[in-house]
């Protein structure tokens, strides 16, 4: 079990900010330079990848610490002030990250029309009304299909929940869900989330779905859909 935890939480750094291997001795590396460290961690293994810019901090890797989730690690507090400078802010976020089982969780019926990616989907997509938060190149992106899978509830020709796929490799594929304020808490997002997984899952190994340690409404949905539960992924950017 702890050997394929420790593949986990190294296939889903490298499908959300990419990974490159330490050498002997050595930290692993994140490619995404917008990122400054990552820690993830699980009951059973834990993982630290620094910034393609930051120094290798050594003996400091976390080790001793038991497993707390929920509780910023030590490591990345120890990094985060190492590398905080005037004018320079430096934070560290976290939260949980799950994987989908193979049977989701029953779930209540969706109030609303559901789109998915397929060939019939992508057409109808193509006259919604783009929701003001996506941009017009990237909601083109999004519809077509060059993204990954998608799934979406509909409202008076706008989309209200979308499901995506943000990040993926050849083995993997990240999550991504939205829901417009004025529709969450109807059962919306766990019901595009689970269509989108029906989507996407074909042509993946694993399934991953993370989010933020406040997003209450998010970690509501990994709830409801019954969705394993890996461990929490931290960065300091």
């Amino acid at each position: 079990m702890e050997g394929e935890e420790e593949d986990l939480l190294a296939l889903e750094v490298d499908v959300i900010h990419g990974l490159a291997p330490g050498r002997a001795g050595e930290c692993a590396r994140v490619r995404d330079p917008s990122v400054r460290a990552v820690w993830s961690w699980s009951p059973g293994a834990r993982l630290l990848a620094l910034g393609p810019d930051v120094d290798d901090q050594g003996a400091v890797d976390g080790a001793a610490q038991p497993y707390a989730p929920g509780e910023t690690p030590s490591v990345l507090t120890y990094i985060a002030a190492s590398l905080r400078a005037p004018g320079e802010p430096v934070g560290v976020q976290g939260g949980p990250c799950f994987t989908f089982p193979d049977r989701l969780a029953a779930h209540r019926p969706v109030p609303l029309p559901l789109l998915v990616s397929d060939v019939e989907g992508r057409c109808a997509a193509r006259k919604l009304r783009r929701p003001g938060n996506w941009q017009p190149g990237e909601w083109a992106g999004l519809i077509a299909g060059g993204a990954g899978e998608w799934a979406m509830a509909v409202c008076d020709d706008e989309p209200v929940s979308i499901c995506h796929t943000p990040a993926a490799n050849a083995r993997a594929a990240e999550a991504g869900i939205w829901t417009r304020a004025d529709h969450r808490g109807r059962g919306l997002a766990p019901a595009a989330v689970a269509a989108w997984s029906r989507r996407e899952g074909p042509r993946r190994d694993v399934l991953f779905y993370s989010t933020t340690i406040d997003n209450h409404a998010s970690r509501s949905v990994a709830r409801t859909l019954g969705l394993t539960p890996l461990g929490w992924l931290w960065t300091v950017r």
